[in-house]
């Protein structure tokens, strides 16, 4: 046996990696399998709507008649034929514009007038602008009554809500009526007339229901105050 003091203890050694190996490393995210690709988006039908993919701008109304004209007329003669018809329109409304500055309203006579078909007026006011003519637009305020019993079936302008039409187009709804469009063939723009109509002329054996949710029973008399606030030409 050899003396303690000459045992040489060896030290640990290291293992040995195989050659050609990696060492092994920590395992982390990246070593996730990698996530498939993603599907591409697909188009949307709609997008290949000639309305969504070719739009015509804000603010164009394509139920204004003098819009559609000018579209009609830029797409048969050009950008050229486009100007030319919208410096036309300008001058019209130029022209409307100045007319309307230059009207002049009048008092009425306080004359009762009766026509051979059984209507009867009295002008509270002649208007001073232009008249109606078929196929225009005709804006009115209209105050309804029950001639007998004095209900109020419709104020528009209590309401502020206006009615507009175009003159003389059929069929008519309520609240415009026969009586309602003979008073308005006579009057100009800024008129105010107290008219008064027998059923036949107003809403007859039917009666009508307004769009304020009353309703004028049937075979009533009526009497009705017609104030014209605008007309405007139909550009078609």
């Amino acid at each position: 046996a050899f003396p303690e003091c000459f045992i040489r203890v060896a030290p640990p050694r290291r293992p040995r990696r195989a050659r050609g190996l990696a060492p092994p490393r920590a395992s982390s995210d990246d070593d996730a399998p990698s996530a498939a690709p993603a599907e591409p988006a697909r188009a949307d039908p709609a997008d290949n709507v000639p309305s969504k993919a070719k739009g015509l701008g804000k603010g164009v109304n394509l139920f204004d008649p003098a819009a559609t004209a000018s579209r009609f007329i830029t797409r048969r003669f050009g950008f050229t034929g486009g100007l030319v018809f919208v410096g036309l329109l300008a001058s019209v409304e130029g022209r409307e514009i100045v007319g309307a500055l230059l009207e002049r309203d009048s008092e009425g006579s306080g004359e009762t007038v009766a026509t051979p078909s059984g209507l009867t007026y009295t002008d509270a006011r002649v208007g001073g602008g232009v008249a109606a003519k078929k196929g225009d637009f005709v804006g009115v305020h209209l105050l309804i009554e029950d001639l007998e019993t004095g209900v109020v079936y419709l104020d528009t302008k209590a309401n502020k809500k206006p009615i507009a039409f175009i003159f003389q187009k059929k069929p008519l709804l309520a609240p415009v009526c026969d009586g309602l469009e003979e008073a308005v063939s006579s009057m100009r723009r800024g008129g105010v007339r107290d008219v008064t109509m027998p059923a036949r002329l107003a809403y007859g054996a039917a009666g009508a229901a307004l769009a304020n949710g009353l309703v004028v029973p049937p075979n009533r008399d009526i009497k009705m105050r017609v104030s014209i606030e605008d007309i405007s030409p139909s550009y078609l």
